[in-house]
């Protein structure tokens, strides 16, 4: 048998990584980081150039406790994003300090950004019941004790874009988030039910075919009943075996429901035994790939043949359209009780998948099906693995 035609258009589906998504695959705590140093590095020189430009004499010195608040509440910017409250927090309260130390210097950036943070990712509650006010409050005790000379029209003013604006801004991008983690997830649940519907109609074909082999065995159980007795009973043994296998696969089909008005794949099934052709064609697409097999192999259930194969073949697919230039390494680890599969690459780790990872759902779903369990993770050093465990009997079959 030769692979399904969906193998052959690998080729066409592996990604070459452009310079912004490996920016963007960037720990953001670095990012922060990043941005943390170089506001705390602007505001110290800012200091120094104001503080020996300045021709008012009323104008004092910074002093070290200037210099430390200005450090320290632009360097927990750093973490924003892991703590936005307690940033926020720190923030404000080194802005107050500050301007009671020294009121011809503030930290208006960095509160400005800890404030957009906290309204980016915090939820509702928290937004009204701690950030709102805490922010509203920083900004405007701040603006109070440095222009102690303000009407409450310029307070009002300087406030709304201090507090007010960077808080709409955060809403909309938390609004924004909120929305696409909705939609991923809706499409997760769309992607198990399709992947159900499918396994439903691999799942019917393997009953059929078992109930295709009972009546064939059955009728020559029948021809040669009176004539040859150990053929007969040797007939009679493998439909009780077909029939018990049969029944096996369809206690698994109960529950599945099977998608209306879809086109069902009447294709003979594939199965490990056509793992090397799949091999080839990812070969042939430019990924080095290996095989190996530890213990010693055995026939399988069909069901659980389809799943294996299905489990190999979807984790090379991730392997030609997510890691970049790697090898690929398939083992097989045929044990007393069950059989392990294991695909990893040397690629470039683990993937943000654009659709949700819909292929490792899938994966579970037909793992949990024969009562195995499945591990997808990033290898030590570099690369990928997806490592699936599936006992030999199948575990609940319901």
């Amino acid at each position: 048998m030769t692979p399904e035609p969906a193998a052959a258009g690998y080729r066409r589906g592996v990604e070459r990584i452009t310079f912004w998504e490996r920016l963007r695959r960037v720990d953001p705590l670095i990012w922060d980081s990043l941005l943390a140093a170089a506001i705390a590095i602007a505001s110290v020189v800012g200091a120094v150039i104001g503080e020996h430009a300045s021709a008012d004499p009323a104008r004092g010195p910074v002093g070290p406790e200037g210099y430390l608040l200005l450090v320290g509440g632009s360097a927990v910017l750093a973490v924003r994003r892991r703590w936005p409250i307690a940033v926020l927090v720190a923030v404000s309260g080194a802005s107050i300090a500050l301007a009671a130390v020294n009121d011809a210097f503030d930290l208006v950036f960095p509160v400005v950004l800890a404030t957009y943070t906290a309204a980016a990712h915090v939820d509702r509650e928290r937004f009204v019941r701690l950030s709102l006010p805490i922010s509203i409050a920083a900004t405007v005790t701040a603006l109070v004790v440095a222009y102690p000379g303000s009407n409450w029209v310029e307070v009002l003013i300087s406030a709304t874009f201090a507090a007010g604006l960077p808080m709409l801004l955060g809403r909309i991008g938390f609004n924004r988030r909120r929305r696409i983690d909705v939609d991923r997830e809706r499409a997760a649940r769309d992607a198990v039910a399709e992947e159900r519907a499918r396994i439903a109609r691999e799942l019917h074909d393997v009953v059929a075919h078992a109930m295709s082999v009972m009546v064939v065995q059955a009728g020559a159980a029948r021809s040669v009943l009176d004539d040859d007795p150990a053929a007969a009973r040797a007939a009679i043994g493998r439909i009780e075996s077909t029939g018990r296998d049969g029944l096996t696969e369809m206690r698994r089909l109960i529950g599945i429901l099977k998608a209306e008005g879809a086109d069902t794949d009447r294709a003979p099934q594939p199965g490990l035994g056509q793992l090397e052709a799949l091999l080839e064609t990812v070969r042939g697409a430019g990924v080095p790939v290996e095989a190996a097999t530890e213990g010693e192999p055995r026939p399988l259930p069909t069901g659980l043949d389809l799943v294996a194969y299905r489990i190999v073949q979807e984790a090379l697919t991730n392997v030609m359209k997510h890691a970049g230039p790697a090898s690929a390494r398939v083992l097989l680890r045929w044990g007393d009780a069950a059989l392990d599969v294991e695909v990893s690459d040397d690629g470039r780790g683990p993937f943000v998948a654009t659709q949700g990872g819909l292929g490792l759902l899938g994966m579970r779903e037909r793992v949990a099906l024969y009562g195995g369990t499945i591990r997808t993770g990033p290898r030590r050093g570099r690369g990928f693995t997806v490592h699936a465990h599936m006992p030999y009997d199948g575990g609940p079959a319901s």
